[in-house]
């Protein structure tokens, strides 16, 4: 059974510009029954992205917030190895700690699938290349939903 890690990009996509809970209550509800089966999880930086870019999401999700895991030592070496190996994730003037490279080494450490809206899975810049390299599942908010067999609508 797969067990999803999700991203900044595919919370934010999902919540304004794709699936709007209001136009779209029964996916929210499927991403509620994941959250309950420990099936979608994240990092807590994660979270705390969310708290500075979306009130309306963090809110949403700060009563799920058993879904975030906190960076443990095995994470937080996986962290440092990803920060100094693929130097283009967190660029130039974003956060020092930005999201990124924990939602991946968290992925990687559980043996999660990250879902992300990223694309560029040939670029190290970005969370699908450096997934590809590390050899880590990646897929998209529309992979997800044909993995779990969900119809929405």
């Amino acid at each position: 059974m797969t067990i999803y890690c999700i991203d900044t990009s595919a919370l934010i996509a999902a919540w304004y510009e794709r699936y709007k809970p209001n136009r779209f209550p029964r996916l929210w509800t499927q991403f509620d029954a994941l959250i309950a089966e420990q099936r979608l999880r994240s990092s807590v930086m994660v979270l705390d992205e969310c708290s500075r870019r979306s009130p309306e999401l963090h809110d949403w999700l700060k009563d799920r917030e058993d879904m975030f895991l906190i960076p443990d030592a095995p994470i937080q070496t996986r962290v440092d190895h990803i920060v100094n190996t693929y130097t283009g994730l967190v660029m130039q003037g974003k956060e020092k700690f930005a999201a990124d490279p924990f939602l991946i080494a968290t992925a990687e450490v559980h043996g999660f699938t990250v879902v992300t809206e990223e694309t560029g899975p040939d670029s190290l810049r970005k969370i699908p290349g450096v997934c590809r390299a590390l050899k880590v599942p990646s897929i998209n908010l529309m992979e997800l939903f044909d993995a779990e067999d969900w119809v929405i609508g």
